[in-house]
Order: structure tokens, then C-alpha cells, then sequence
């Protein structure tokens, strides 16, 4: 009761609207992760050592990640549906639908298409291993928030789950203004969480 009383009712709101917001977030986790122990294939599995790019390899892939970024000091969340073209060993072109949210943050929505330079390494029963990728890509979103952006990833593959991280730097084309009509930076960058490696359609 006492640390209810020094908490203001703003602050009560935000706390809960977190506590909602990571809660989804574990519940997409757990409900795409059990999908994956139900597969008998599982995505980027390639040759251990790839000596050159093979269109046998190719595959449609999905996956669910979070990002998480700041501006002009409110923080926000982004949560990605990602659909993945393995075109072969070494190339990926994905397109992934995301949404923004967060406290005193415009909502944005759109599509996010990249190309990524790729390599995984297994080991020889493909239960564990690694996948690193970078490449460029284009955001298309509403509200004139278009933009070019780069990104870098490391994804780690534990038996049927994968779990990974990477950076995203953001380079809006046009100027924008946070709800309060304050200039943001043309420059942004983001944090995201890949939940599970994905599945394979």
C-alpha cells in the first residue's frame, strides 16, 4: 500500500501498460516456440561450411520479433511479422509487416523489405549452431516516415528453438515531429529481439 501511494496514477498506467506489452510479447514467444518442437524441418539450415551458393537451399521462412528504440527520450516498441525468401545459402530477402507503439509516441505502421548477406554454421545433427547476417533495406510506412536502414544480426539455434538479437540504424528520407510538435533526428537506431528463429512454410 505504502509504494502505491508514492507511485503517481501516470505512473501506475505506464507500469501496467509495460507489464501488458511484455506479457505479449512472452506469450507469441511460447506459442511459436512450442510450434517449433512440432517441426521436423527448422529454417537456416545450411551446409555447416557452405563453399558456394546453392539454390537447393532455397526456402520461405517466418518469424516474430520486437524492437525496442527511443525518441526525443520516449521510448517505444515495435513488434515484426517477417516472411523470408532464402534465395540460397548466402542470400535472404525478407519483408517484414511492423507496427510502433508506445507512451506520448506516434503509431506507425508499414513494411520493412531487406536484403541480407547470411552464414550459419551447424553443428553435424543440426541441433546447434549459429547464424549471422547484415544487409540494407527500405522502410515503407505511414505518415511519410519512409526511410533507408541497415541491420546486423546473430541468431543461435539450441535443438528446436532459436533465439537471437541485432541493431538496426534508421535513416528517415523526410523530417518529422514527435505529438508535441518537437523536430526528431533524422537518425534513429533500434534494438530488436528475434523471439524464435521461425518456421518453415
Amino acid at each position: 500500500m505504502i509504494l502505491l501511494k508514492l507511485i503517481s496514477p501516470e505512473g501506475l498506467l505506464n507500469l501496467i501498460k509495460m507489464l501488458k506489452f511484455k506479457i505479449f510479447i512472452l506469450s507469441l514467444s511460447l506459442f511459436v516456440s512450442s510450434s517449433l518442437w512440432a517441426q521436423k524441418k527448422y529454417p537456416y539450415s545450411f551446409p555447416t561450411t557452405p563453399t558456394s551458393a546453392r539454390v537447393d537451399d532455397s526456402k520461405i521462412t517466418y518469424d516474430i520479433s520486437a524492437s525496442f528504440g527511443e525518441q526525443n527520450g520516449n521510448s517505444y516498441q515495435e513488434i515484426n511479422l517477417g516472411l523470408n525468401w532464402t534465395m540460397n545459402s548466402f542470400l535472404n530477402w525478407r519483408n517484414s509487416l511492423f507496427t510502433r507503439m508506445g507512451q506520448s509516441v506516434d503509431a506507425v505502421s508499414g513494411l520493412d523489405s531487406s536484403l541480407r548477406l547470411q552464414l550459419t554454421s551447424l553443428t553435424d545433427d543440426q541441433s546447434f549452431g549459429f547464424h549471422a547476417f547484415a544487409g540494407p533495406g527500405v522502410r515503407l510506412a505511414t505518415q511519410n516516415w519512409n526511410a533507408a536502414f541497415g541491420e546486423a544480426g546473430l541468431i543461435f539455434k539450441l535443438g528446436g528453438i532459436q533465439l537471437g538479437a541485432g541493431v538496426k540504424s534508421i535513416q528517415y528520407f523526410e523530417s518529422r515531429a514527435d505529438k508535441n510538435k518537437n523536430p526528431l533526428p533524422k537518425n534513429e537506431q533500434q534494438v530488436f529481439i528475434i523471439l524464435s528463429g521461425g518456421g518453415t512454410l
